[in-house]
């Protein structure tokens, strides 16, 4: 399977996810993995992340679950930046990309709504953070897929950058294993 088929099955991983609701308004008949419910104002459930963002769209739902917002990005992207060590690879949420870009989108949706300097601002610091945060790793989950120093900090990696680091280490692999066969002794 090609990188982005894998990359594609961790986002529907992430969107087939349960996540909390609370009902804000009442919701009858409403087909759920476990069967129709009946619910009503005031009702938690779980329901998948793909049904819970399109109640939420209809105002039917709030979703009760952590998010990631720009202080938390700007921080990781400092302490990511702060050490260029590969052994150093800071311990992200697992969903950590996944939620970066519903904020994204949620930045875009308001500036829609009410443009505004300061949140066109945000949007821009944003997105140069999770650019910069986004290459740092990259750079540093490469250096580990060469040096093959990379199992033990697998962790430390999200679902993405781990595909990314297993076909980089595959491709290395290779690479060493063609020209030792060129070689011998090498």
């Amino acid at each position: 399977m090609d990188i982005n088929s894998r990359l594609r099955l961790v986002r529907l991983d992430y969107m087939a996810r349960g996540v909390r609701v609370l009902f804000l308004r009442d919701h009858p008949d409403l087909p759920t993995p476990g069967g129709v419910v009946n619910a009503r104002r005031g009702d938690e459930m779980t329901l998948p992340r793909w049904q819970a963002k399109m109640l939420e769209a209809q105002g039917v739902v709030d979703i009760r679950d952590t998010t990631v917002d720009i202080d938390i990005i700007n921080m990781y992207h400092f302490r990511e930046r702060k050490s260029s060590a590969a052994n150093k690879l800071s311990q992200l949420p697992q969903d950590f990309y996944m939620k970066a870009g519903e904020l994204v989108e949620r930045l875009d949706r308001l500036i829609r709504e009410a443009p505004s300097s300061m949140l066109i601002r945000d949007r821009e610091v944003l997105e140069k953070n999770l650019a910069e945060l986004s290459e740092a790793r990259l750079l540093k989950i490469l250096r580990l897929a060469q040096t093959g120093g990379g199992e033990e900090l697998r962790d430390r990696m999200t679902p993405e950058e781990q595909i990314i680091y297993d076909n980089v280490k595959r491709v290395v692999d290779s690479w060493r294993g063609y020209i030792r066969s060129l070689f011998p002794g090498v």
